[in-house]
């Protein structure tokens, strides 16, 4: 019985591990003007969050997102976004906020992987190009982009289960193992 009860202490204490509030990093937005914001952008683009990747240990968000229309350089599939400048590492005060199944205008900075960041400083917004973004950058150009099937939201849901019922099992298992001795 006493091992059981170290047991469940020791994957309680790893479980908060990973799921205790993080206290983000100090950063800080600089002014820019709307100008300054675009021209420190790669790709400025229209379109929809189709999922946010969770992680276990605090980190700044990741999202895939799919462009409807880009306003500014060049984006034709949907690509993987971190939403801060730590690029998936420590969250901070300047972590861009965005949730699926939501339309942004994101300003996006390549992060020469494949993927791109933003931030909340980068001028991206919730909804579509505002009239300032369009005065600036004009309307943009359709994208033409295949629908994302969600699978990496249901794997890692997947996963998660998974490890509940292995630690279940283990625990009946042990229980069982120790009340027949």
């Amino acid at each position: 019985m006493r091992f059981v009860r170290i047991l469940c202490a020791s994957v309680l204490i790893a479980v908060s591990l990973f799921v205790a509030p993080a206290k983000p990093a100090a950063a800080s937005c600089a002014q820019q003007t709307l100008s300054e914001q675009a021209a420190r952008a790669d790709v400025v683009a229209f379109g929809t969050v189709t999922s946010v990747r969770m992680t276990f240990a605090p980190a700044s968000p990741v999202i895939m997102f799919r462009p409807e229309r880009v306003l500014k350089g060049s984006l034709t599939k949907s690509v993987q976004v971190y939403l801060g400048p730590t690029h998936g590492g420590a969250v901070t005060s300047v972590d861009y906020q965005a949730a699926s199944p939501q339309q942004h205008t994101l300003y996006l900075r390549d992060a020469h992987d494949g993927s791109f960041e933003t931030d909340a400083c980068s001028g991206s917004h919730e909804g579509a190009p505002s009239a300032d973004d369009e005065k600036l950058l004009g309307a943009g150009t359709r994208v033409d982009a295949a629908v994302d099937a969600g699978v990496p939201g249901l794997l890692v849901a997947a996963i998660v289960v998974a490890l509940l019922a292995a630690v279940l099992v283990l625990g009946l298992a042990l229980r069982r193992r120790m009340s027949g001795s």
